[in-house]
C-alpha cells in the first residue's frame, strides 16, 4: 500500500480561519494546532510549536513509488495558487509525504523523476518518505 499526503504547516498559521471554503477541507486527513501536546513519538509531552493540517493526495494499493508520482504532479499543478496562499497566511513548511509499507526486502529502490523534483522546488516543498505497517488480517 502506498500513500501521498501534503502537509502544511506554520508558526503563525490560523488553520481554523483557513478551512472554511479551503479547497483541501474534503480530504482532510489530520488539524493539528499550536500547543496541542502530540501522543505518537512524544514522552516527554511537547506541546506543537505550529498549526497546520494533512491532506490525502491520494493512496493506493501498490506499494511502489510509481504509482503515487502522476497524482503527485496532478496535485501541484493543480493548486500552485493555494500554495501561494498557504504562505501569505502563515504556513512556512509544506512537504509531500510519501508512505510505503514496509517490505521484508533488503533494499528497495524508489525512482523521483525529475519533473517532480523541479515541481517540489518550485514551490519550495519538502519530501519525506515514511514506512507505515499495515496490521495484518
Amino acid at each position: 500500500m502506498g500513500t501521498c499526503m501534503f502537509v502544511a504547516s506554520g508558526l503563525n498559521f490560523d488553520v481554523d480561519a483557513y478551512f472554511p471554503g479551503s479547497p483541501f477541507e474534503d480530504k482532510i486527513a489530520t488539524v493539528f494546532r499550536k500547543g496541542q501536546i502530540p501522543t505518537k513519538d512524544n514522552p516527554q509531552k511537547i506541546p506543537r510549536p505550529d498549526s497546520g493540517f494533512v491532506h490525502m493526495v491520494s493512496a493506493t494499493q501498490e506499494p511502489h513509488l510509481k504509482c503515487q508520482i502522476a497524482p503527485a504532479l496532478e496535485f501541484l499543478s493543480k493548486y500552485e495558487k493555494e500554495f501561494a496562499c498557504l504562505k501569505r497566511m502563515g504556513v512556512d513548511n509544506m512537504l509531500l509525504d510519501f508512505g510505503m509499507e514496509g517490505q521484508q526486502t533488503i533494499e528497495r529502490a524508489q525512482y523521483l523523476p525529475p519533473e517532480l523534483i523541479v515541481a517540489l522546488s518550485r514551490y519550495h516543498m519538502g519530501l519525506v518518505f515514511s514506512t507505515v505497517r499495515i496490521p495484518s488480517g
